[in-house]
């Protein structure tokens, strides 16, 4: 009766330590998680700005083309 008891308190044990390792490896995921979030979002807004910038830079483009096909240059 006594080992039978030993096994199941060291089972309660390693069980104990996984739950903590689980609950730390858990933790971590949530820090990196909120790391990628945070990133993500401010490659957001830089994608956001170059996609603007490219328009912007498209509309100027075809303004310049054609006033140079209404000088009769192209």
């Amino acid at each position: 009766m006594s080992n039978i008891l030993d096994k199941k308190n060291q089972e309660i044990i390693t069980l104990k330590k996984e739950l903590e390792r689980l609950a730390e490896e858990n933790t971590n995921f949530e820090t990196i998680n909120k790391s990628h979030k945070e990133i993500n979002g401010e490659l957001q807004t830089k994608l956001s700005a170059a996609e603007l910038k490219i328009k912007q830079l498209e509309i100027k483009l075809k303004e310049q083309v054609n006033q140079f096909r209404n000088k009769g240059e192209l």
